[in-house]
């Protein structure tokens, strides 16, 4: 590989991670329309560090049950790479699943063109939005899963209920590797600790 190749494909990357990190700073929009302080919102960067680290804390439930660990983290970490362009949106905003997708897709594309793991990015996230691997299926139940333990915290520290944030989950977790952890922190949320407003 020639000089000239070389400083192109870093050229590539340095782009792609100029979006990426942008990550790191971008706060998660549900939790600031459910009117959380800007300032002490995760960003969309700590919620793919929270997945991986569920994924993790999982390894031997999702092994046992035949699923790649090692996929299902790296799914984790680039599910959300097009939210750097397009932004966090969420149910709140009325925007079209399609028109979601499609916007997230050209971003996605933007990203990781010319960067030599592009496709391998660009696997995992189709994989991931179609939903049909059992790794997909076991990244969206953790994408889940970190929202309601995030969820969870929030309601404890600034003592508030995010009810919204709740609904119809419980058919998801049953009978998961995750179930524990989901009857957990639902069952001790804040307000049923004698809170109730």
């Amino acid at each position: 590989m020639n000089d000239t190749t070389t400083d192109n494909q870093t050229h590539q990357l340095i782009s792609s991670l100029e979006h990426i990190y942008q990550l790191k700073t971008i706060p998660r929009s549900g939790w600031v329309q459910a009117g959380i302080e800007e300032v002490g919102v995760e960003s969309i960067a700590a919620h793919s560090y929270g997945m991986s680290i569920l994924i993790m804390h999982l390894r031997s439930e999702i092994q046992a049950a035949g699923v790649s660990v090692e996929r299902a983290l790296n799914m984790a970490l680039v599910h959300d790479i097009a939210e750097s362009i397009v932004g966090d949106l969420t149910p709140q905003d009325n925007v079209l699943e399609s028109v979601k997708y499609q916007a997230e897709a050209a971003a996605f594309e933007q990203i990781v063109r010319g960067v030599r793991q592009g496709d391998y990015f660009r696997d995992l996230w189709e994989d991931f939005e179609a939903v049909k691997s059992p790794e997909a299926k076991l990244v969206k139940r953790i994408d889940k899963l970190d929202m309601l333990i995030q969820a969870y915290l929030y309601e404890k520290k600034y003592e508030i209920r995010l009810d919204s944030f709740w609904k119809n989950m419980d058919d998801m977790f049953q009978g998961s590797e995750s179930e524990s952890i989901y009857t957990y922190i639902s069952s001790n949320r804040f307000e049923l600790k004698g809170n109730e407003a």
